[in-house]
């Protein structure tokens, strides 16, 4: 394996145990079409779905912006693992053991310092668990917990916790648990006592033992998963007075906040099943909706809305409805994400709530069958967007007017589908009592760059200059491993006219040759660049060798290549006969012809492949 750090043995071991199904279904949704599966590319912003996964065959490709490979390639791309990394988290999911002296000492300390954290985490994780839920101590968690409306089931499911408000449990926990303080601190769940300061702290407490003292004081407390099922961080909520209200950990190698979704390792289940999913800014009002049982509800975890977010919500469906807060943060939080929807060629929907309400206390207030309704009576986010417009400018003037066309314009001209541009520029020019040629020319004479990560997704990765018998014999040879022999007897490969193609069957028939068998995702590994994209294309493609008759296409193929090799030869031959004719003499002409008489004897040539029998 070129990465260098495990064996190929192992490396085989932990391919042949995983599911490349199941590690891709934690990203992105998928449907099954024939032997494949179907869904968006987690890589690229696209409309259709041109990303495959072959469970055969272990490997997946998108046709689209041509990323593909093995469960290693995508778990590394998808997850932002390093090749060590993905070796040791499906080696871990999968049940297989990676002896130690495989990796280098750096690798070592990078891996193990990783799975440390993780670690850390879950244990912090279980010790906030256990005061909410089995100690006297967590008796006021219970009962603020009991006053929302939060039952057992969603505090398991969950792993809610309670941190007191002494300023070292956690910290003699963690020493009771033989943890690395300084580890717990580049979590941000433990600080260190500032230099020059005391044996006490605030209020009068004593710092924890070597001077640290606990992030997370009286406060309910939220373990952030991503979709592994890892604790990547935590967000605190006061119970008592205090600020801040809301606490969350610090940016950390597991923990980026741009990217993670609270309550995504729960939801992502039932989303695909909606085929929708509601969008909301805090912890309770995930953990209240989800009471309701709207499991189908995730939450931005102490951040903004990111493109990132968006895109990774794509991946399980389309449909996203924001529920923000009804006050003017909540209002500027919809409309900052309505460029992030547009980015990502989604429309995006949003519920309005009366002014002053959140999710939570709304689904308390009003239950269930209300909240649906308002779920159905959601509104766009473009029709969000121009409603404030006309607010924010006053549409009565002609001045007014124009700037709410212009910077509805703007937006508008973002989009990436014609039909909808031209939809909702017919929308605005309707509201602002404007000639939507007038709106339309304010959109010709602005300049828009192209939306980022767009890709034509008409492009193909398979040259189509490339002989089709060719293509077909390489096809074949992938996914008939067994003819594989017939091709190399016959030694067609070496009257290919493509050299890629050419090399692609090589390498196909020395990697049969030295194991007497073709490892698809193997051989991948071996390949790079040009060569892999297009042997997996060809592996997605399975049109014309469904009937069984393979053997009698590849005889077809090579009968055909051979037939075209020979009439190139035979026109190249006459060419030179005549020049020889030509010059004085006929130098060399005897030479020709017995060449010519070659040729023929060629082209009387008898297929000699088969398989063979026993």
């Amino acid at each position: 394996m070129a990465n260098g750090f495990f064996s190929e043995e192992k490396l085989a071991e932990i391919r042949d145990r995983s599911s490349i199904l199941e590690i891709v279904s934690d990203y992105v949704t998928l449907k099954k079409t024939g032997k494949n599966h179907r869904g968006l590319c987690p890589f690229h912003s696209e409309k259709t779905p041109s990303f495959m996964v072959n469970e055969e065959k272990q490997i997946f490709h998108c046709f689209g912006c041509g990323e593909g490979g093995d469960v290693f390639a995508f778990l590394m791309k998808a997850g932002n693992f390093t090749f060590p990394q993905a070796a040791e988290e499906l080696a871990r999911r999968y049940g297989v053991k990676l002896p130690s002296q495989d990796l280098s000492p750096s690798q070592k300390k990078e891996m193990a310092e990783r799975e440390t954290l993780f670690q850390i985490n879950e244990i912090a994780s279980n010790y906030f668990y256990d005061l909410l839920m089995r100690r006297g101590e967590g008796e006021e968690g219970r009962t603020y917990l009991a006053q929302r409306g939060i039952s057992e089931e969603v505090i398991s499911a969950h792993r809610v916790g309670y941190s007191t408000d002494r300023w070292d449990g956690l910290v003699r926990h963690l020493q009771e648990k033989k943890v690395s303080l300084e580890l717990a601190a580049k979590l941000g769940l433990i600080f260190p006592k500032k230099r020059g300061e005391d044996s006490t702290q605030r209020e009068g407490r004593r710092a924890g033992p070597a001077g640290w003292y606990d992030a997370f004081r009286g406060r309910i407390l939220f373990p952030i998963f991503d979709v592994h099922q890892r604790i990547v961080g935590f967000g605190g909520r006061v119970i008592r007075q205090g600020q801040p209200k809301y606490l969350n950990s610090p940016e950390s190698s597991l923990y980026h906040k741009g990217e993670i979704l609270y309550g995504l390792h729960v939801a992502k289940r039932s989303i695909p099943e909606k085929d929708c999913v509601i969008l909301v800014e805090g912890y309770f009002d995930l953990l209240t909706l989800h009471q309701y049982g709207l499991k189908h509800s995730v939450a931005t975890s102490g951040t903004a809305l990111t493109v990132q977010h968006v895109h990774t919500l794509k991946r399980y469906t389309k449909n996203i409805i924001t529920v923000f807060d009804a006050d003017p943060a909540g209002i500027q939080a919809t409309l900052r994400s309505l460029p992030l929807f547009i980015e990502e060629g989604i429309t995006g929907r949003t519920i309005a709530l009366p002014e002053g309400e959140d999710p939570d206390g709304y689904l308390r207030k009003r239950g269930l069958e209300d909240f649906e309704k308002k779920i159905a009576g959601s509104v766009s986010l473009m029709d969000f967007f121009f409603d404030a417009l006309m607010r924010r400018h006053d549409v009565k003037s002609i001045d007014g007017r124009i700037s709410a066309a212009e910077e509805g314009a703007a937006l508008v001209g973002k989009i990436s589908d014609q039909i909808r541009r031209d939809f909702y520029l017919k929308a605005l020019a309707e509201r602002l009592d404007l000639q939507e040629s007038s709106v339309r020319e304010m959109l010709r004479s602005s300049s828009h760059p192209p939306r980022k990560g767009q890709v034509d997704l008409r492009q193909r990765l398979v040259d189509k200059d490339f002989p089709k018998s060719e293509q077909m014999v390489v096809r074949i040879m992938a996914h008939r491993p067994e003819l594989v022999p017939v091709v190399s007897e016959e030694r067609i490969l070496r009257e290919f006219e493509s050299p890629i193609l050419q090399k692609l069957g090589e390498e196909l028939v020395a990697l049969y040759q030295k194991k007497g068998k073709l490892d698809v995702a193997q051989i991948l590994g071996s390949l790079e660049g040009d060569l892999q994209r297009r042997l997996r294309e060809f592996l997605f493609q399975s049109d014309g060798l469904e009937g069984g008759l393979h053997e009698e296409i590849l005889k077809d193929c090579i009968d055909k290549i051979r037939g075209s090799r020979l009439k190139k030869d035979e026109k190249e031959l006459l060419r030179r006969i005549q020049e020889s004719e030509e010059r004085r003499g006929g130098e060399g002409l005897e030479a020709l012809l017995t060449e010519r008489q070659k040729l023929a004897r060629r082209e009387k040539g008898s297929w000699k492949g088969g398989l063979r029998k026993g």
